[in-house]
């Protein structure tokens, strides 16, 4: 007989083990990414296709979200989790069997969107509804940052396993990894009473993050945020493929996809970074400096095709850097801006607009290089880096009117 850890005395090991469990469930995130070039080719797809591909991941997190994120306030968010990844698992394996154009690896790549959206805040809702007030803030942060961890682990696994392996072993392998997240979670977590689940919340009651003008400045910022990181996230392993090939001596794609992994984990940094300035100095005053720096280095990143190799692959890794500087800062200006009897509804809605922007940005890059000549063509990767910028132009725009708004107020009072 298994003895289920007992949380209330083991509040590390509870964290730990949450984390492990994202990351596990996540090592999937780099799937399509890595592999869409090989696919575009084998089923001759346009970027565009490519693209829709991309969007369809987070197209099923939107729709599963708001019911994920409402069962977790009437049961136990443990069984939401386990739920979750195996349904990552499921769509793992059904990439591998299934998959053969189009609309089936959209159908089976939004599963596994889907169950990211059963993973992540639901996670985070395991570590709340069993930690104290004190513990929650002290802890949360470390589990937030994990999602960062888990995306540059997959680039650097998946990575590996495209330079050596067959695309089929790494549907397999993500597929052990979720099954085995919901596995750990489902044995080492213990079971909470269902009365203890019970709110008041209205289910799907998303109202009060419409009324909120003060949050929703935050949540419009991050969903433009969101496609600019996913748009970068999407697209990156491509460009640094092509660009590599233009050099005499190629860098292997096991490696550029270590470059990868070793840039999203500097991007958790950034964001604590970014949240410790906008405490010092003022949220949004700092959020409008970021997004206005950051569009900038787009346009640095466009203009640096030329360039050689190397410096290329610092500009790039400089530009998520600074695209991750707003990241957690967004995030806790809604947090901030909301009560305690809203802020489910606030989070599910930050989390479906932000996640919006991520379903949208895979195809309208892709539509930007077939409209320019296609990923071979320098032009086309110029537009492609202006492109995402604007989601940092937009956050620059958004927190500005946001400034003035409060200014005219301040006087008016």
């Amino acid at each position: 007989m298994i003895k289920v850890f007992d949380f209330k005395t083991n509040k590390i090991f509870l964290l730990s083990l949450m984390c492990l469990s994202l990351i596990l469930s996540n090592l999937s995130f780099a799937l399509w990414p890595i592999y869409l070039i090989e696919f575009r080719d084998l089923w001759n797809l346009s970027n565009t296709d490519v693209g829709w591909i991309s969007g369809s991941y987070f197209i099923g997190y939107l729709l599963l979200t708001p019911i994920y994120v409402g069962l977790t306030d009437k049961y136990d968010p443990k069984w939401i989790v386990v739920i979750a990844s195996f349904s990552v698992s499921f769509g793992c394996l059904g990439l591998w069997f299934f998959a053969e154009g189009f609309w089936s690896t959209c159908f089976l790549w939004g599963i596994v969107g889907s169950g990211l959206a059963g993973t992540y805040m639901p996670g985070l809702q395991v570590l709340n509804s069993r930690l104290n007030m004190n513990d929650r803030v002290k802890l949360t942060p470390w589990y937030t940052s994990s999602f960062g961890i888990s995306n540059g682990i997959s680039f650097a696994v998946v990575g590996y396993i495209f330079s050596n392996f067959s695309w089929q072993l790494a549907c397999y392998a993500t597929a052990i990894t979720s099954a085995l997240s919901g596995i750990l979670v489902l044995i080492l977590i213990s079971t909470q009473n269902q009365e203890k689940c019970i709110t008041n919340r209205k289910f799907f009651d998303l109202r009060p993050a419409f009324k909120n003008k003060e949050a929703l400045g935050y949540i419009l910022s991050y969903g433009t945020h969101t496609y600019e990181l996913f748009a970068y996230r999407a697209w990156i392993f491509t460009f640094l493929i092509w660009t590599s090939l233009k050099v005499p001596n190629s860098i292997s794609s096991d490696f550029l996809s270590l470059i990868i992994g070793i840039i999203m984990f500097l991007g958790m940094i950034s964001s604590l970074i970014g949240a410790k300035f906008c405490l010092d100095y003022g949220r949004k005053r700092v959020l409008m400096i970021i997004g206005g720096s950051t569009f900038l280095f787009s346009i640095i990143c466009a203009l640096s095709m030329s360039f050689s190799l190397w410096i290329i692959i610092l500009l790039i890794g400089l530009y998520h850097f600074f695209i991750m500087l707003d990241s957690g800062a967004l995030t806790a200006g809604t947090v901030s801006a909301s009560d305690d009897s809203e802020r489910g509804a606030i989070l599910a809605v930050h989390s479906i607009i932000g996640f919006s922007g991520g379903a949208i940005a895979g195809p309208i890059i892709g539509a930007v290089l077939d409209l320019n000549g296609g990923t071979d063509n320098p032009s086309a990767w110029q537009f492609a880096f202006i492109t995402m910028g604007l989601g940092s132009f937009l956050v620059f725009i958004i927190q500005y009117r946001s400034i003035l708004s409060n200014k005219m107020r301040s006087k008016i009072n």
